[in-house]
């Protein structure tokens, strides 16, 4: 069995800022069909899978495992194998390695915490519901996935397995997480742990789980259109999220790359970047960091990624027949780069 995780670290990391009146709002339509918007709410399963692991004990350990396994199915081998890497229930040590991982006083402190926060799902639960109703009806054959939350130790935020989908709390503790001091984490990775961020990562990672890169040139302009067309989907899926909630930018970062929209164009062309097959462009453009090299510091990190952003919702507010099944199915990314008309302008 093979784990398709999500580490959003780097390109995908982001920090949500609260909705308000002000708030800037989508640009673009939802591509969902309205009669299809009617259409019966398929509710998502969501279950406590760290609940049920924290309440084994030693002395029922057989009797427990048996009904995570019943409950839980193979998802319970991949968490153990591969998310906390305890082994597997085949292994001489299984028992020992997995209860010293729930019955260690550090990791039974980030499970009390994340009960403190998490105690009410409610909201989370019906904007996941409702988001990934939107991606089924728009990808009829997609299935709607489980979600469970899990205590990963610090190894992945998202984790993505055939129709489930798992989300580990302890990475959405919030900045002033202790845990996270302890772990000496950069303050730009750590902004973006919290609560806020969790929904959107979690229908980023099902869309990237499902939407493989399948790069034809590997030039710059690849990845940036590739990395536009999972936060237009995004955006679709969570309509009710700002373009700056969406990307995991500040409004402050929004507004900053809104007002030098030219300059940032301008810098990719006069560089001639987006034909670059560097591999270090990539890292510098599109993976997370404190800032964008090549920009002023309060020009936010993943710049590449904000402007293949752009081109997508250009691309699609010019065509506004294709549909997002088109979308994701067009492989051409210098096909959508020309066909956009995006051009800001020079300075």
């Amino acid at each position: 069995m093979q784990i398709r995780h999500i580490w959003f670290w780097f390109i995908f990391s982001t920090l949500l800022t609260a909705c308000g009146d002000s708030a800037e709002k989508p640009e673009s339509t939802l591509r969902v069909d309205e009669a299809v918007e009617s259409l019966p709410v398929i509710p998502v399963r969501f279950q406590r899978f760290d609940s049920d692991l924290f309440s084994m004990t030693k002395e029922s350990f057989t009797q427990d495992t048996m009904r995570l396994y019943k409950k839980y199915g193979a998802f319970f081998d991949l968490y153990a194998s591969k998310v906390i890497r305890v082994g597997n229930k085949k292994l001489p040590l299984f028992r020992e390695n997995l209860l010293g991982f729930i019955q260690d006083p550090d990791i039974k402190a980030v499970k009390a915490e994340a009960d403190v926060q998490y105690a009410l799902t409610d909201t989370i639960q019906t904007e996941l519901t409702d988001a990934f109703n939107r991606y089924h009806k728009a990808f009829p054959d997609s299935a709607i996935p489980a979600i469970y939350t899990i205590i990963s130790g610090f190894n992945y935020n998202i984790v993505v397995e055939d129709s489930t989908l798992a989300i580990g709390l302890d990475m959405y503790l919030g900045k002033s997480c202790k845990f996270y001091e302890w772990l000496a984490l950069p303050q730009y990775k750590v902004s973006k742990m919290n609560r806020q961020m969790l929904v959107p990562d979690a229908v980023r990672g099902w869309i990237l789980s499902n939407f493989e890169l399948k790069s034809q040139r590997e030039d710059l302009i690849e990845f940036m259109i590739y990395q536009g067309k999972v936060m237009f989907l995004s955006q679709q899926f969570l309509p009710e999220r700002t373009e700056a909630n969406v990307l995991g930018y500040s409004d402050d970062e929004q507004a900053w790359c809104m007002k030098n929209e030219a300059k940032i164009w301008s810098h990719f062309i006069d560089k001639k970047l987006f034909f670059s097959n560097d591999f270090n462009d990539q890292l510098i453009y599109i993976n997370d960091g404190p800032f964008t090299k090549g920009f002023p510091q309060e020009a936010p990190s993943r710049i590449g990624v904000w402007l293949g952003f752009q081109i997508v919702k250009s691309y699609m507010n010019k065509f506004k027949d294709v549909t997002l099944p088109e979308l994701m199915q067009e492989q051409d990314a210098h096909k959508i780069f020309n066909a956009s008309g995006y051009k800001p302008g020079r300075v």
